[in-house]
């Protein structure tokens, strides 16, 4: 799917099919935990604390890019 389409799209079924795709739980998720960790939670992570969450956090984009499959025009 090119930026195009889904800039273009409209609809009920593109928002359906989105909420079938795993990476897009994960950003919501991880749009949640930002937010929560910001403004409520506001953990004491040492530095390293956060380099460690950031290499987890990219770890996990790449192996939900590689299991990705199908676009979401698709499903």
């Amino acid at each position: 799917m090119t930026l195009h389409a889904v800039v273009t799209y409209k609809g009920p079924n593109m928002i359906a099919a989105a909420l079938k795709s795993r990476t897009v739980w994960f950003a919501i998720a991880l749009a949640v935990l930002s937010v929560l960790q910001g403004f409520v939670l506001q953990l004491p992570i040492p530095t390293w604390g956060h380099a460690i969450v950031g290499s987890v956090i990219a770890a996990a984009i790449v192996v939900l890019r590689i299991i990705t499959t199908q676009p979401l025009s698709e499903k």
